[in-house]
């Protein structure tokens, strides 16, 4: 099984690329532990990835960050529809810490917005700084946080 690998708050952390399980919304709903929501963030039908990282982002905020990175570099634009909507702007500001320890995996994703941008998406954000989740990186990428 193909695995993602990287580093965050110095830990060398890594989960699966894809996994093929049978869960209903229902059962995800239920969820509230990391381990269980993390692992469906990876899982191989979008509305099921989709609402595990909205739970994510909210029930664990920084232990998201890795997950929810991968999640804007794949080809489902509601999902990063859903991680714009729920983002804080302390996330934003992890997300750039998150690249300052990983930047081979940023190099990664990044390649892979402007991919399914140039095959999906080109023709509703004629620029690639249009679609949502190159401008998301972008803007956590240079974002400052205040906690005052």
């Amino acid at each position: 099984m193909e695995q993602i690998k990287v580093v965050w708050l110095g830990q060398a952390q890594q989960f699966p690329y894809r996994i093929y399980a049978t869960t209903t919304k229902n059962k995800l709903e239920a969820l509230i532990s990391f381990e269980e929501l993390s692992l469906m963030t990876r899982h191989q039908d979008g509305y099921i990835r989709e609402i595990a990282i909205v739970k994510l982002m909210r029930l664990f905020p920084l232990e998201s960050i890795p997950y929810l990175v991968q999640l804007l570099g794949e080809y489902v634009v509601e999902i990063h529809f859903a991680i714009i909507a729920e983002i804080t702007p302390q996330q934003r500001f992890w997300v750039n810490n998150f690249f300052t320890e990983n930047a081979m995996f940023e190099k990664t994703i990044r390649s892979r917005i402007a991919s399914y941008w140039n095959c999906y998406y080109r023709f509703n954000y004629l620029k690639l700084n249009d679609y949502p989740a190159f401008r998301l990186l972008s803007e956590c990428r240079f974002h400052k946080f205040d906690n005052s």
